[in-house]
């Protein structure tokens, strides 16, 4: 008899482990969100929406404020009093600067914001070396070796590679053929302990259960104050001519970006949260926020620090092509980024 009654003990032992939570939904769900990313040299641009109630598609943004205003401040000094009546904001002529300190505050039917944020000063590139390898079934990668020299103090980084390249298909049906240039941010590999040393959690286990960094950012913990060789890979378009299609150059420009430390931590945890959400045994992962009595992220960057480097296969003369339309593929500041090995 005893093998009868184990089953309604496991059925009784799961229903005691069952607890109900309260929580304040509505809370949640009208919180006010400010979303702004901005560089040195650029406009700011803002978004602002109120929290979708938790038990929503959290892939849906909540609704835009259309009632709010938004002041800003450079070191607590009044810039602008902008209005919107669609959640959208855009500072026309007021232009961000590298080191200055900016303050966001944000109004909506008795409800106010704030967030402040300091955009970097400029990354120091000293010297960058490039190769080109192939491995057994030759494929190609380009290898990059970019030094910097880090300033005295804590500094957080973010390598974003653009890629541009023109190639032409043949159209076998007109005789013709069609040429397109694309523009890209794309992936890079690399092994460099810096990409790393952002999940080192989880970066020494045979087993690398962590995040991969995609977004390609690290601090200066491993160099601070000193000078660090990043070294990363980046697979190449094969050139050449066959099957119809051509490849004429393909042009990388590689963006040392100094972060805030408040965009550092965004992008660190919208990683960890982006791995996890989706594990239920994970335990929940929150967001980085800066903004006060609400949620969002106000944040700056510098991207002045690039370098390019170009390869040509074919020659060609942009006097004898005609170019097809062909759209930007960028993606936003989010997009793109690294991954370590």
């Amino acid at each position: 008899m005893k093998k009868y009654i184990i089953y309604p003990l496991i059925l009784l032992t799961f229903l005691s482990c069952v607890k109900t939570i309260d929580f304040d939904d509505e809370g949640f769900a009208n919180q006010l969100v400010l979303n702004s990313i901005f560089g040195n040299d650029s406009e700011f641009i803002s978004y602002v929406a109120n929290s979708a109630s938790i038990l929503e598609n959290s892939n849906e943004p909540g609704a835009p404020v259309t009632d709010a205003t938004l002041d800003i401040y450079e070191h607590d000094q009044f810039l602008a009093h902008l209005t919107s009546s669609t959640g959208g904001f855009r500072s026309e002529g007021i232009i961000s600067k590298a080191g200055n300190t900016y303050k966001a505050v944000v109004t909506s039917q008795g409800r106010q914001i704030s967030a402040e944020t300091t955009i970097p000063y400029q990354a120091e590139i000293v010297s960058i070396d490039s190769s080109l390898v192939r491995d057994e079934y030759n494929r190609k990668t380009f290898n990059f070796k970019i030094k910097i020299k880090d300033p005295e103090g804590e500094d957080f980084y973010r390598i974003v590679v653009d890629q541009e390249y023109l190639n032409g298909s043949y159209n076998y049906q007109n005789e013709t053929w069609m040429y397109l240039k694309t523009n890209r941010t794309i992936h890079f590999s690399s092994t460099d302990p810096v990409f790393k040393s952002v999940y080192n959690n989880f970066g020494d286990e045979t087993i690398d259960i962590g995040p991969r960094n995609e977004y390609g950012i690290f601090p200066d913990d491993l160099f601070q104050g000193k000078e660090h060789t990043i070294q990363i890979g980046i697979t190449a378009i094969n050139g050449g001519s066959g099957y119809g299609f051509k490849v004429y150059y393909e042009r990388h420009t590689i963006h040392v970006q100094r972060l805030s430390k408040d965009l550092y931590n965004y992008l660190k945890y919208l990683e960890l949260y982006n791995f996890y959400r989706d594990n239920p045994i994970a335990e929940p992962v929150q967001v980085y926020s800066n903004v006060k009595n609400g949620a969002g992220i106000f944040a700056g960057f510098n991207d002045d620090a690039r370098v390019s480097a170009e390869t040509n296969y074919l020659p060609y003369s942009m006097d004898t092509i005609k170019l097809e339309e062909n759209p930007n593929y960028g993606g936003g500041y989010g997009g793109g980024g690294g991954y370590q090995y």
